[in-house]
Order: C-alpha cells, then sequence, then structure tokens
C-alpha cells in the first residue's frame, strides 16, 4: 500500500476523528510507507518508528507545551472559550519547559517519595484482596466497572486526602478533562465545554481542601506538597491545584488501562496466564512491562518545535506539532523481535510505555506497584479467566489505549 492509499484509508480517516479502536495495521503501515508522516487533517506531525521516537523523546528542539494541539483544530469562537482550560492544562507537570519542569518535579519529589510510595502498599494489598474476593463471589463481572478503576482510584483518593464522599464525583470530572486533554483532532471541538465544567467543579472540590491543609496538616500527599519548600521556594497555589489534578488524571486512567488491558491479554493467551501462574512471584514483574509494551496505556506523546529542523529528510517548521507514537514504536519489529506476540518472558524490553527522559512519567513506581500486587494476587487467586466477548470495547481517544468494559467469567482458584 502506497503513501496515498494510507491516507484514503479508512483507518486513517477513522484514526483521525478519534474512531479508530485498532491502531496496529495503521501504524505498521506509516512505519513502512512514511515513518514521519505529515497529518494535515490535524495539523500535525505522526512519528512512528521505535529509534525516531527514542531520540526525540530526549529532543530539546521539543517543547512538551501543548497549546497548538488543542488549539489549531478548535474553532475561532471556541479558541476563546478554551483559554483558562488550555491554561490549566499547561500546568501539568507533562506539559511543563525547562527550567520551571525541572523545579516542579525536583519539589515534587521531595513529597512524592518512594517511601510514600512504599507505604500505600497495605492498602493496595487490601483494597486489591476485597475486590478480587467480590469477583470471585459473582463469578461474572465487568473487569473494569470492578476492580480496574475502583483499584487506582481509591489508592489515590487515599494518597491525596480525597474526602470518599466524593470520589465518585472526583472521578467523573476527571475522565471528562481527560477526554478533552488526552484528544485530538476536530472531535476536541465537541470535548471543550464539559471539560471546562469540570475544571471549575474540581477547582470548587481542592481549594477549601487546601485550605483546611494548610491549618490542619495531614498524612497524605497535599499536606506533604504544602510542607516542601527547598531553597526558599515552594509550589504555587496554581501548581498544587494542578498537580492534584494531574496525578489523580495521569494515574487513574493509565493504571486502569494497564489493568483492564493486562486482563485482557491474559483471557486470550492462557497459555501466558499458565506460565504467570506457576511462578507468579518472578514473572509478574516482567508481565506488567510486557503489558505496558504490548498496549501502550499513553500511546503518544505531543511536542511542539521550539525551532525548525530536519529529521530523516523532512523538515519540522518552527510551532509545529510532533506526536510520538508510543504504541507504534512499542510495537516496531526492528526493536522488538516478534513485535505482536506477546511473551511475559521478553528480555530486553526497553518499550517507552512511561516515556524517556525528563518527562519519564513521575507516577510510573506506583503504577508499576498497583499492577505488580494486583496480577500477583490475581494469578495467585483467580483460577479461570474467560471472556465474555471477542470484540473487546477499546477507547477512541488519541492520548489513552484502554477498554470501556471487559466482561469475563471468573473462578477462585481450587485449594
Amino acid at each position: 500500500m502506497n503513501l496515498n492509499q494510507v491516507i484514503q484509508s479508512d483507518d486513517y480517516q477513522a484514526f483521525v476523528h478519534q474512531r479508530l479502536a485498532n491502531p496496529y495495521p495503521l501504524y505498521d503501515r506509516l512505519r513502512e510507507t512514511d515513518p514521519i508522516h505529515w497529518c494535515e487533517p490535524m495539523q500535525c506531525w505522526l512519528v512512528t518508528r521505535y529509534s525516531d521516537v527514542f531520540e526525540l523523546l530526549k529532543d530539546p528542539r521539543l517543547s512538551t507545551h501543548r497549546g497548538g494541539l488543542y488549539l489549531d483544530v478548535l474553532t475561532p469562537e471556541n479558541v476563546t472559550r478554551a483559554g483558562p482550560l488550555v491554561e490549566h492544562i499547561n500546568t501539568w507537570m507533562l506539559t511543563m519547559d525547562e527550567p520551571r519542569h525541572t523545579r516542579c518535579r525536583r519539589l515534587v519529589n521531595l513529597a512524592f517519595t518512594p517511601r510514600m510510595i512504599e507505604g500505600l502498599r497495605p492498602i493496595i494489598e487490601r483494597v486489591v484482596g476485597e475486590l478480587i474476593d467480590r469477583a470471585v463471589e459473582r463469578g461474572r463481572i465487568d473487569f473494569i466497572r470492578d476492580f480496574s478503576a475502583p483499584l487506582p482510584a481509591y489508592v489515590i483518593c487515599e494518597m491525596l486526602g480525597v474526602p470518599r464522599e466524593v470520589h465518585d464525583n472526583f472521578q467523573n470530572w476527571a475522565n471528562e478533562l481527560t477526554r478533552f486533554s488526552a484528544g485530538g483532532g476536530p472531535e476536541l471541538n465537541e470535548f471543550l465545554a464539559p471539560a471546562a465544567e469540570a475544571l471549575q467543579h474540581l477547582k470548587e472540590l481542592f481549594d477549601p481542601l487546601i485550605d483546611q491543609r494548610k491549618s490542619e496538616p495531614r498524612e497524605d500527599l497535599i499536606s506533604a506538597m504544602l510542607r516542601v519548600e527547598e531553597d526558599n521556594d515552594k509550589l504555587s497555589r496554581e501548581e498544587l491545584f494542578a498537580m492534584c489534578i494531574f496525578l489523580f488524571v495521569a494515574g487513574q486512567d493509565t493504571t486502569t488501562a494497564l489493568l483492564g488491558s493486562g486482563m485482557w491479554l491474559l483471557s486470550q493467551h492462557p497459555e501466558q496466564l499458565t506460565k504467570l501462574k506457576t511462578d507468579f512471584d518472578r514473572r509478574v514483574g516482567p508481565a506488567v512491562e510486557e503489558f505496558l509494551r504490548y498496549e501502550s496505556a499513553v500511546p503518544r506523546g505531543v511536542r511542539r518545535a521550539r525551532e525548525s529542523f530536519e529529521i530523516n529528510g523532512r523538515k519540522v517548521n518552527q510551532y509545529q506539532t510532533v506526536i510520538l507514537l508510543l504504541g507504534s514504536a512499542n510495537r516496531d519489529p526492528e526493536q522488538f523481535p516478534h513485535p505482536n506476540k506477546l511473551d511475559i518472558e521478553r528480555a530486553p524490553n526497553k518499550h517507552v510505555g512511561f516515556g524517556r527522559g525528563p518527562h519519564f512519567c513521575i507516577g510510573a513506581p506506583l503504577a508499576r506497584l498497583e499492577a505488580q500486587i494486583a496480577f500477583r494476587e490475581i494469578a495467585r487467586r483467580i483460577g479461570g479467566i474467560q471472556s465474555l466477548t471477542n470484540k473487546p470495547n477499546w477507547t477512541t481517544i488519541m492520548g489513552l489505549r484502554a477498554l470501556n468494559e471487559l466482561p469475563l467469567e471468573i473462578s477462585r482458584t481450587q485449594a
């Protein structure tokens, strides 16, 4: 298939309009025909090869500022309406450039420590156990609704100190924000109003919560971030609010996606599930890394050109948006032999599912901890896993690779 045929294909058009559930055949064709591809409808470059993605993730000529990704495809009237929302998203650590990014990440790391993350282990183990008990008691479940969404939501809310009575609202508002922040293409115009309203609700939730933690600190992350100060520098109120939202949005959606896709893959590859069950303590770590590679929860990294430059004969102009397709890079046969084969013992497995460089995912240790505990207990305590669908219902939002639902029939491991 030549480039014109790729561009005219149904897959390409569905991808542009966020309706493509299975992007991998399109990724394969772009890697082969036009690995650094100018996408006219989205007004951006699509980069698909592992070698290019790997290098560009650390390239200082690229900014992580996302304004163009949104504003370039919004209608003129929506550009004005989107101002506060885009400004807020550009205060997330994910979208900050140097030197502000280094400063904020350093301050947050003083609060979001390995010790704090490890301290969440008992909570994660308890919640995983409770969710598995409920699941095997029912026998038939929607794994997304009944396991993979509740687990990270509970953990992050506990970590931040969000009151339990607002957990559901918090999650719904964050979901609306994600549809916009992880979106792309003309459909962003549809997501703008709900996301802007959700942001206002989140501000109304966190403003009094932050004030309360100032006067009455607790053992939670908001209190820890308020205490952090280094060289007479601390997080501003705006930065603290943005960090609370970003940690939830990033940690909730991506971990839900990782858990859901991992369970789907095990249900479709019983030989891999058997392998995991026979030695779950040793194999669960590599298994989680393979799930991250095979179905990258974050399938893209968004960048903006600080200056004009050339890469492999293509000229990227200053201020153009460059989308690094992590999901495509993680299926590149030049880097991963038999990339479409699931292998929970794959080694080496230098995937880019968490990004690379200064913007390597700050929540990666927590996501890995949650997933490793979850799949260890699933392998240990659940006997059979039978998917009740042959057609998984994937979200088509460009910035998130996740299942909307996963109906399963499961049974407890026989003693």
